[in-house]
């Protein structure tokens, strides 16, 4: 089996189990995309498909973006943790 299967495999199931974990609203799943998203990245820029680099890189970033959103408390007016996440 080529290298760029096996890493592919390795990269879905990081995906997938992302999703279950953005399912189950664990804020882990952000590290499982951004290995995910890695991986991924890794194959499109060595086979040369630029634009799924380029979607990855945007699944990336947008990754962080959630770790930290996830991450903040969001308080209101009336003291409560009204972060719904």
């Amino acid at each position: 089996m080529p290298l760029n299967e096996i890493v592919g495999i390795i990269a879905m199931g990081f995906a997938v189990t992302g999703v279950i974990a953005n399912n189950r609203k664990l804020r882990f799943c952000f590290i499982l995309f951004l290995i995910s998203n890695t991986l991924s990245g890794g194959i499109h820029a060595h086979i040369g498909i630029w634009s799924l680099l380029l979607r990855d890189t945007i699944f990336f970033v947008l990754a962080i973006e959630g770790w930290f959103k996830w991450g903040r408390k969001d308080e209101g007016k009336d003291g409560k943790d009204n972060n719904k996440i």
